[in-house]
């Protein structure tokens, strides 16, 4: 029996199997309103407890569908484009007391897909004569990259902090605290 086993023929000289792509062109338009979650820490963030709670904090229980993909990833379905957008607004979600993760579905995922968060910081203590659009893009690139800046010159009505949001990589160190030096040698 152990010969047999050993001269057993599994088949990877077989010709490859052709799928056509009349067999999957619907995958596209089935997930065009989805997103696909990660949970940052799996060991305490069950992956169906995942799909159970974050429709109910966004308030579409009956409006979403979620399905596990693999042993990492989660994908929720919606209905309509309004809901998705409102879910992504609202970015970042927590579940367990940890994030997690969110991007659209893409047809053609790239290598880092599912791999940032996007926070809202608030740069508070910056001298009043150094307030300005600008300084708070220079203290928000030094965080991540600069999704959105939440302060107008001419416009703003508060300079007590100013909101910037920030794509952090998952696995990058968050900061709380920042020196910062200006020309003058002013330091806050």
């Amino acid at each position: 029996m152990w010969d047999e086993i050993q001269d057993l023929d599994l088949g990877p000289e077989d010709p490859a199997l052709f799928i056509p792509h009349e067999a999957y062109v619907y995958v596209e338009e089935f997930n065009r309103l989805s997103i696909i979650a990660r949970p940052l820490n799996p060991r305490v963030q069950n992956l169906n407890a995942v799909i159970a709670a974050l429709p109910r904090y966004w308030g579409m229980t009956v409006h979403v569908h979620g399905r596990i993909l693999d042993a990492t990833y989660v994908q929720f379905l919606f209905q309509n484009e309004v809901d998705l957008q409102s879910v992504q607004r609202r970015e970042p979600w927590i579940f367990n007391n940890w994030f997690v993760a969110t991007q659209r579905w893409e047809p053609a995922p790239a290598l880092n897909f599912v791999t940032s968060i996007d926070l809202w910081v608030q740069i508070r203590g910056i001298p009043l004569p150094y307030v300005c659009e600008e300084t708070a893009l220079e203290i928000a690139r030094d965080l991540g990259e600069v999704i959105m800046l939440d302060h107008h010159d001419a416009t703003s009505t508060q300079i007590t902090y100013i909101r910037v949001r920030v794509r952090f990589g998952i696995t990058d160190r968050l900061r709380f605290f920042q020196r910062i030096i200006f020309d003058s040698g002013e330091v806050v």
